[in-house]
């Protein structure tokens, strides 16, 4: 049930256990009643770290996290060669890493900044270890912060259960529809609930940061206002980055260099022969000639292999495209598959070897362009219908997408394998089923905010909150057995699907 109170300056709601007061201008506070009754509360301005040292701008955060080793990135506000002591825990200064170079110039807003990035080494698969980081000179840059903890992937072989969450489209500053610069109270929620929701690592589909990506709409600890700091920001990534690493790939808001700059995944990629680096296009279809971040690998954690899709194009270098029966929102799609998905192109080559080359495992696809989507401005990519057709016949189990920002459950047939869309990280949700829901969307959820209202297709039932759609999903691999559950920005659970996948 929704109550709303309105009034010339706000209007006041309540659902389920939320409250939020929301006006023109900004969302003053929200309040979240999740499972167990925990309470949040994200306030009207960005704030620092309390109890960090004052030279920490942005919170160490990891990636690239592979068995043996695992990068830490933070920045501050003076340059030198960071360090972190680490070890197992109970023994968090056994080993020290210090960087090679100085901490690389960046700049949030008009402050200079310096990015320092170091890979610990000499870790053990499915092991706990703790850490801090320094600068040159020894300050300890957490302060009085408790000292962060994670635990490295599970090996290979190893059949022990473990759970990752996938996140999609995030990276805003806009709330409940406004941008002013205040909490993205829904993105701070999904956040939160990824931090406590034991996953091992997080897969990301793509569009970190909307509407692009610059290292001011990273932003930091300190800056705030609208389109700053909706990533690195004390309410949003900080919160889970420190001790749960992230392994993602591009999106098409996400094709500057940057990207690369503050994503660090060469260990992985290079272990799967795949690409994290620029690459140089010709001309397609009339765009231009273009370099562009390009990530596409592969790993195995606990008997399952991860497959790190580049299914993206820059908007604005369309070129002639013409986006086919879908129209001008997929020109974007026609560029991508011309790009990467052509017989002889090195992404599409080095994917069919791969899958070849891995046979007799469950395999897991993630990748920003939709295979299904009831969006109106974010459709179904048809123009990877080769490439699913490849995922099938190479033995993939299940596929994860993003760009849609909504959420939606495709259900699996001949020739077609069983995906989510998972677009509701923090970016603006959309509207599901606009133009009618397709025969496949076995469950979706949406909402608009110039109607004030939910939308849904398949089993869903309609959302009455804006704050059902923003989530996340929790994926738990136990043998052969995969369970997704879905979680809202309220922490609830919906559309729990279980999978028997390849033994």
């Amino acid at each position: 049930m929704t109550s709303r109170l309105s009034s010339p300056h706000g209007r006041l709601s309540s659902q389920h256990g939320r409250l939020t007061f929301r006006n023109a201008r900004s969302a003053v506070f929200a309040l979240v009643l999740g499972a167990g009754t925990a309470l949040s509360f994200a306030p009207t301005a960005h704030a620092d770290l309390p109890g960090a040292d004052a030279q920490l701008t942005r919170a160490p955060y990891l990636s690239d996290a592979t068995t043996a080793s695992v990068q830490v990135s933070w920045a501050t506000t003076t340059q030198s060669r960071g360090s972190v002591r680490y070890g197992p825990v109970g023994n968090c200064s056994a080993n020290t890493a210090t960087s090679a170079t100085l901490g690389s110039p960046i700049t949030v807003g008009s402050t200079r900044e310096y990015a320092n990035s170091v890979t610990l080494t000499g870790l053990s698969a499915s092991t706990a270890y703790c850490y801090r980081v320094y600068t040159a000179s020894g300050t300890d840059l957490l302060g009085t912060l408790p000292t962060p903890s994670f635990t490295t992937p599970e090996s290979a072989g190893s059949t022990a259960p473990f759970t990752f969450a996938v996140l999609g489209d995030t990276g805003e500053t806009t709330n409940a529809g406004v941008n002013d610069g205040t909490v993205n109270v829904n993105q701070a929620n999904v956040m939160s609930r990824i931090a406590t929701s034991g996953a091992r690592f997080v897969l990301q589909t793509g569009d970190n940061t909307h509407p692009g990506t610059s290292q001011t709409q990273y932003g930091d600890l300190n800056q705030n206002g609208a389109d700053v700091s909706s990533w690195f920001g004390p309410s949003y990534w900080t919160q889970p980055g420190m001790s749960i690493p992230l392994i993602g790939t591009v999106g098409n808001h996400s094709m500057t260099n940057t990207y690369l700059q503050v994503w660090r995944q060469s260990a992985l990629a290079a272990a799967s022969a795949g690409v994290w680096g620029p690459v140089d296009y010709p001309a397609y279809l009339g765009s231009n000639a273009i370099t562009y971040p390009t990530s596409y690998y592969a790993f195995t954690t606990g008997g399952v292999r991860f497959y790190l899709l580049d299914t993206a194009w820059g908007n604005s270098n369309t070129g002639d495209a013409t986006g086919g029966s879908c129209g001008s929102h997929c020109a974007i799609y026609e560029q991508d598959a011309h790009a990467h998905w052509q017989d002889g192109s090195a992404e599409y080559e080095w994917l069919k070897a791969d899958l070849a080359s891995h046979s007799g495992v469950p395999k897991f696809a993630f990748f920003h362009f939709p295979l299904r989507s009831d969006s109106a401005s974010e459709p179904s990519d048809t123009f990877l219908a080769n490439v699913e057709q490849t995922l099938v016949n190479g033995g993939v189990d299940l596929v994860f997408n993003g760009h849609s920002h909504l959420y939606q459950r495709n259900s699996a047939g001949p020739g077609r394998i069983a995906s989510y869309v998972t677009g509701g990280g923090g970016a603006t949700v959309h509207s599901v089923g606009e133009d009618g829901c397709s025969a496949t969307d076995a469950y979706g959820i949406g909402w608009s905010y110039s109607r004030d209202r939910g939308s849904a297709c398949g089993a869903a039932a309609v959302p009455t909150d804006d704050a059902q759609v923003y989530h996340f999903l929790k994926v738990t691999v136990d043998g052969t057995s995969v369970t997704v559950a879905p979680t809202d920005s309220l922490g609830r659970t919906f559309d729990v699907q279980t999978y028997t996948v390849t033994p």
